[in-house]
């Protein structure tokens, strides 16, 4: 991802890349850990690593390693949660077009949030760009905007993934740290019909404040041959005048630092480390098994029984299994062996893995059935927490974002659009809860037996197990318009 690049790239994008395409890679899933071989599963040997054997060694080494999807399992159970289908929003009339069409192409205005959170899970930020008229949305390889200027334009926002930023500045404006640089990255091929194969087109566009403190876009394109073609600067206005920021947003799952971004990843990066190394080591677990395979041994063997072997067989080596029969000289005896070895280790760390990314609050096979309700409750809290969160930063930037938009379309002027409140997007909060098991719901109906419990106390406890499609209050309100209905005895 990152071995050609032509432009410098910032410190912090160049210590993180490698653990970004780490998180990429795990939700994409086994195929993609696989193919890239020793990257994440070294070779088992530290000696050998080239000879015949220790190659297929590794080929038998790869295959037997099993990468569990608990990374993208967790990503699509957020989602979930989240419900960002179900986002509302509400736009004046001369912006509504964003609400159907927000980048041009034909992406929904909840679809683009879906898109940034899906992100900011992974890698735990998104870039977001308003633009009109500009460098954005022209072609990859052009580097002029005069083509858009001949369209009906329109203000769009265009998202850019955390690998796309691969350089950024903050400059201190009238005592105030603002974002003056940014270049990001696009990638796109052209087929070359002489050589019969695509080659690879680098583009950056340029979004900075220049030496007066004015926004421009520029757009820098390499070729095939390695050359880079920089085009002129394009300035954007708004009512004749020119900005003095940079229409964009960083849409994140934490309040971002004064003056930088963040190094950490997303969320999921804790789960992907989890996995990849229950990964490694249910490769070296597969190996011992393999190890631990029934060995067939042979003695008495004299000189010139290997030939009567193959006369009587017709082969040079012993079969095993059924129907098979072995004509063997005299005094040559067979027998098989098996090595037994202890194994608890293995299955332990399996097991003790899976819980710990089940109590980081992600998705794993030891989910279901080994977390206690009061565990669930608190992962519940923790993944709540994070989604509140992610929800508040993402309305915001998106608020922020159209109201750009919207500053382009002439219904704000750039002085007054951090106080633009005509454009409301709300996003949906009431995250699932983990769900009261049956066997916890008799004994909750058992300690109301012997006394321990209130009715109210059982009912509301089942509405917060997520037992009712409403509140505790609206249920125990039905059982006194019911004349204050009893709990049913425990049927055994």
């Amino acid at each position: 991802m990152t071995d050609n690049l032509k432009l410098p790239t910032h410190t912090d994008y160049s210590d993180t890349i490698k653990a970004v395409e780490q998180v990429r890679d795990c939700v994409e899933g086994s195929p993609r850990i696989k193919k890239k071989t020793t990257t994440y599963l070294p070779h088992p040997s530290q000696v050998d690593t080239t000879s015949t054997r220790a190659i297929n060694r590794y080929d038998t080494y790869l295959l037997g390693a099993e990468f569990d999807s608990d990374t993208d399992d967790t990503r699509r159970e957020l989602l979930g949660k989240m419900r960002i289908s179900d986002t509302e929003s509400d736009f004046p009339s001369k912006i509504e077009y964003l609400q159907d069409n927000i980048d041009n192409d034909g992406t929904t205005l909840n679809s683009a949030i879906e898109c940034a959170v899906n992100n900011v899970l992974q890698v735990k930020f998104q870039v977001l760009v308003a633009d009109y008229q500009g460098l954005s949305g022209v072609d990859l390889e052009s580097i002029s905007i005069s083509d858009a200027k001949q369209l009906n334009p329109r203000a769009v926002v265009k998202q850019y993934s955390r690998e796309n930023l691969v350089n950024w500045d903050f400059t201190r404006v009238n005592g105030a740290m603002k974002l003056s640089f940014m270049a990001l990255l696009e990638r796109g091929t052209n087929f070359n019909q002489d050589s019969y194969k695509p080659e690879e087109v680098l583009s950056y566009l340029i979004l900075a404040l220049d030496e007066d403190g004015e926004y421009y876009q520029q757009k820098i394109v390499y070729g095939g041959d390695g050359t880079g073609t920089p085009g002129e600067r394009d300035y954007m206005t708004v009512g004749g005048s020119r900005l003095n920021f940079i229409p964009a947003e960083i849409v994140c799952d934490e309040e971002l630092p004064v003056g930088a971004l963040p190094r950490q990843l997303g969320y999921l990066y804790g789960i992907s480390e989890k996995v990849l190394a229950r990964y490694r080591v249910s490769a070296d677990y597969k190996e011992a098994q393999k190890a631990l395979l029934p060995t067939t041994y042979t003695k008495g063997w004299r000189t010139g029984d290997d030939d009567l072997f193959e006369q009587l067989n017709e082969r040079k080596h012993i079969e095993s299994g059924p129907y098979s029969v072995n004509a063997l000289p005299n005094n040559v005896e067979v027998s098989v062996e098996s090595t037994q070895a202890e194994m608890d280790d293995f299955h332990w760390y399996f097991d003790s893995s899976k819980k710990k990314v089940s109590g980081m609050g992600g998705k794993s096979g030891a989910q279901a059935g080994n977390m206690t309700a009061t565990e669930a409750d608190i992962v519940a809290s923790a993944q709540n927490a994070l989604l509140n969160t992610i929800a508040d930063n993402a309305e915001e930037s998106f608020n922020r974002i159209c109201a750009f938009c919207a500053m382009f379309e002439g219904l704000v002027s750039p002085d007054d659009v951090n106080n633009y409140e005509d454009i409301i997007i709300e996003m949906p909060r009431d995250f699932s809860t983990p769900k009261l098991t049956v066997e916890e719901v008799k004994a909750l109906f058992e300690a109301y037996q012997m006394g321990v419990r209130t009715r109210d106390q059982v009912v509301r406890a089942m509405a917060n197990g997520g037992w009712d499609s409403q509140s505790a209050e609206e249920t125990l309100a039905e059982l006194e318009n019911d004349g204050g209905v009893m709990l049913p005895p425990i049927q055994q």
